[in-house]
């Protein structure tokens, strides 16, 4: 029996509206560093989170977001995250995926999130 688990993560929550993109975030990044799999499905608002060159206003000089939460996410992608974003939030938006998102960031629909919850041993909404 393996000990490695598939966990999903379902994120709904913007980049700037509350810190569920940073919890969201540091679970995945605990997983995988533990050897398990991780899936992201990013809804509503939550598609807004892996939008490359976003910039927060004075955070950089308060500290309070050292990294965007793009770049927080291309690290997981890049050690082997899932990341799906809703596509019908994504053009709700108006994200141009093959020009907003990093490479990796996939989008999805709804079935592809039941999969999700079918398929993880445990699914974690934020």
């Amino acid at each position: 029996m393996s000990d490695s688990a598939h966990i999903g993560i379902l994120l709904t929550g913007g980049p700037f509206d509350s810190q569920r993109w940073r919890t969201a975030y540091e679970l995945g990044r605990a997983a995988l560093d533990r050897g398990h799999d991780v899936s992201y499905f990013n809804y509503l608002d939550g598609a807004l989170v892996p939008v490359a060159d976003q910039e927060f206003p004075g955070c950089a000089e308060s500290g309070l977001y050292d990294e965007m939460p793009t770049e927080k996410f291309q690290k997981l992608i890049d050690d082997g995250a899932t990341v799906l974003c809703c596509g019908l939030c994504v053009r709700a938006r108006g994200i141009d995926p093959d020009r907003d998102y990093p490479a990796g960031v996939e989008l999805g629909l709804l079935p592809d999130l039941a999969d999700i919850v079918g398929e993880a041993d445990r699914v974690i909404s934020l």
